[in-house]
């Protein structure tokens, strides 16, 4: 209901319930109207304060007279306005006085922090409280308000939820279902209709709404919304495999993107619907069930007003449910135009250009005003429509790496006329495609880039952000080796010393054995066994021992290498870079850990905002050091930042994975943590302490290098001052491994 038809309604109501008000709210009613914020002012509160009173409290009522009184001063009489309307839909949602005092206390701290986004707050604040509650929009006000302090603007945005981490928290945050939580049965649902395995992800939150909000494919693969607003959890889940059914047809059917070349907004609009029937109706030849799913997503009926986009969703269910009828003129004539064209040329969808052409011409004679920046695919399973088009000028799309090992969905233009059709050409073509397919099946796996998903702690509202990094892990390019190898050589004093650490460090793992006939304990289990073998006067087993034996040498270290991009920067005098002693450094450890029996693994890492945080895999656990991991390690290179927390995680799993005695993570860094798309100073760094106190959690143990002359103590209050060994001189790097097998030792 708009707020003139609320206001409208209850003004009867609202005078007659005035009487019977508590003299409190008529002093907060009176002290509104003579404060001078103007009649609209006064009218919203003379309205929607009794409803909050009937749905709350009489001191509820009063308690919204002075936020408005507030927010008039702070914000201006507008958001005044608005506020009396939000908050009696607010107390519809809380109910009790208390949760009401704490939604009313959020804005007014909103005011007195960020007067100008309480307007966009009250704005967000319906959604808020119906998908993530009140806990989560006490969090999303304090995410928002924390980022005044670097940048007022985007924390405006923010608040208001036109910022990509503002719509990604409150996607995440929200009851209904998510794409993550059906990710596999989806991919599953898609292989058994289609025997199709294209790469699916989750639409990011950075893609322009219309994308957000649909289904859509191309090159890079099929991609989904993060969820469906608006559905329960059970329509979401026929939403997304009638979405998935719908784009499996168009990779089926279509054989051919469509030219916008000089076509109007409209008429590509009208043309794609076409294309959507089409394809579908298709499918429905092979799979007669699909109708039913898609048909329960088509409601509109003919009492809907005579507006363009009414009229194709119209025209859309008039063609695929055969028991609908629609008088209207140009669904009629829309109908009859595909019928008869379907009938005739089913596989040509040529013939959707030229009968989507005509009746988006239609339209437009009927003067029916369409805006292409708004318009949405209706029903909501339908794609976006991109990827059946090429543009002349591609429309703002975000590209997407994906977890993949065989090539995202593409559809190729294919100028053929019949004579090209023939069987012949046909086999011609599938001999190719079964060619390429055994071609990028054989590729190295190591060059496909898996996307894994990781937390990240906010230490402002003390709650993770969920799968809200992007870990790109990928083999490290390799690069010739020849000034690593010779720097190598130089160092067999450090190698030699650091060998024979290694080899006194005790990381020996215990075993107990049990049942012996002689040992250093009694194993009790074996001295029950025997008494009830006396009791029952049988002979008792003797072995009733058992003693600890040394299982061996069992440590497993996994180096992290920063390769940001200030580790592009001398060393000192020697012209080496931090990256070039990074390199030598893990080269001679795992060298000498590979002589010794222990495993170790190596990796590169840096990043580039949150959705790309790069992994670079230098030497897996069980791999030999040979050429190939010094080429990859000379193939690092120095870029971007250094974001902590997600390649720690990252590193954990893949210890977590390990059945070693003792696990280490060692990070070798020479920086703060930061990124370009964080501006808290606290952000990052917090965050990196929460990944390591999971990691003791998990029984990972973690060292930190610190290298160079850093004045703010970052890595002591990250890994805690007993594991971190600071290096002024660079130089260095290499024999203070030994440092680190002393502490082993221990």
């Amino acid at each position: 209901m708009t707020e003139a038809a609320t206001a409208k309604t209850n003004t009867v109501e609202t005078r007659e319930y005035e009487r019977q008000m508590s003299a409190v709210w008529t002093k907060a009613l009176s002290r509104i109207a003579q404060a001078g914020y103007g009649e609209t002012v006064t009218q919203a509160y003379r309205t929607c304060g009794p409803m909050v009173a009937e749905a709350v409290s009489e001191e509820a009522a009063a308690d919204l007279g002075r936020l408005v009184s507030w927010i008039a001063i702070r914000s201006g009489r507008r958001a005044a306005a608005r506020g009396p309307h939000t908050a009696a839909r607010a107390a519809q949602h809380l109910k009790t006085f208390p949760a009401f005092s704490e939604w009313c206390a959020l804005l007014e701290r909103t005011g007195r922090d960020l007067p100008e986004a309480v307007e966009a707050l009250l704005e967000t604040s319906d959604r808020s409280l119906a998908e993530i509650g009140l806990s989560g929009f006490r969090t999303f006000v304090g995410m928002g308000l924390a980022l005044r302090l670097t940048n007022r603007e985007k924390a405006r945005l923010f608040l208001a939820g036109e910022d990509p981490e503002a719509r990604h928290f409150l996607d995440r945050q929200s009851s209904v279902l998510r794409f993550d939580d059906e990710e596999l049965r989806l991919k599953t649902f898609h292989a058994a209709l289609w025997g199709q395995l294209p790469p699916i992800v989750e639409t990011p939150a950075t893609a322009p709404e219309q994308m957000r909000r649909r289904a859509g494919f191309g090159r890079y693969g099929i991609r989904l919304p993060s969820g469906f607003p608006g559905f329960d959890r059970a329509d979401s889940l026929k939403l997304y495999h009638a979405a998935l059914a719908h784009v499996g047809a168009h990779i089926a059917f279509t054989r051919q993107v469509f030219e916008r070349k000089s076509l109007k907004p409209l008429q590509v609009a009208v043309i794609s619907l076409l294309e959507d029937a089409r394809v579908e109706r298709l499918a429905l030849q092979k799979m007669p069930g699909l109708r039913s799913l898609w048909s329960s997503f088509h409601t509109i009926d003919a009492r809907s007003a005579d507006l363009a986009t009414t009229l194709m969703a119209r025209l859309s269910r008039t063609l695929i449910d055969p028991e609908y009828s629609d008088a209207n003129g140009w669904v009629e004539k829309g109908k009859r135009l595909f019928e008869e064209a379907f009938v005739a040329t089913p596989d040509d969808q040529t013939f959707c250009r030229r009968i989507g052409g005509l009746l988006a011409n239609d339209l437009g004679q009927m003067r029916l005003q369409f805006d292409a920046r708004t318009y949405m695919v209706q029903p909501a399973y339908r794609d976006d429509n991109l990827g059946i088009w090429t543009f002349d000028e591609e429309p703002d799309l975000i590209e997407m790496d994906v977890a993949v090992e065989t090539e995202g969905v593409r559809l190729e233009q294919q100028e053929r006329d019949e004579a090209e059709r023939q069987e012949p050409e046909e086999e011609e073509k599938r001999e190719e495609e079964a060619a390429a397919a055994e071609k990028l099946r054989l590729r190295d796996e190591d060059a496909v880039t898996r996307l894994i998903f990781y937390p990240e702690y906010d230490h402002v509202s003390r709650r993770m952000r969920p799968d809200w990094c992007t870990v790109h892990v990928t083999e490290a390019p390799r690069k010739a080796a020849t000034g690593l190898l010779r720097s190598l050589a130089q160092e067999t004093r450090i190698q030699s010393s650091l060998t024979s650490l290694i080899s006194g460090a005790n990381v020996n793992a215990f075993q107990r054995e049990r049942r012996l006939e002689t040992g250093d304990f009694l194993d009790l289990d074996a001295c029950i066994d025997a008494q009830a073998s006396r009791r029952n006067r049988e002979i008792p087993d003797p072995r009733i021992f058992g003693r600890k034996s040394c299982k061996g040498r069992d440590l497993d270290i996994l180096l992290l290498i920063d390769q940001s991009h200030s580790t592009g920067e001398p060393a000192g005098e020697g012209g080496a870079s931090v990256l070039d002693l990074e390199r030598l450094s893990a080269a001679i450890m795992a060298g000498a850990m590979e002589t010794t029996g222990d495993n170790c693994a190596l990796a590169g890492f840096c990043s580039d905002t949150r959705e790309t945080v790069r992994y670079a895999r230098i030497k897996d656990f069980g791999q030999p050091v040979d050429q190939g991991v010094y080429e990859r390690l000379a193939g690092l290179e120095s870029a971007f930042s250094t974001r902590l927390g997600p390649v720690m995680r990252h590193g954990g799993r893949e210890l977590a994975e390990r059945t070693a005695y003792r696990k280490v993570l060692l990070v070798v860094t020479d920086g703060e943590p930061s990124d370009i798309d964080v501006d808290d100073p606290d952000y990052l760094l917090e965050d990196a302490r929460f990944a390591l106190r999971e990691l003791a959690m998990a029984g990972i143990d973690v060292f930190c290098f610190s290298l160079g002359d850093n004045r703010n103590d970052y890595s002591g209050r990250i890994f805690g001052g007993k594991n971190v060994r600071k290096l002024a001189d660079l130089s260095r790097l290499p024999g203070a491994l030994l440092g680190l097998y002393g502490e082993l030792k221990k």
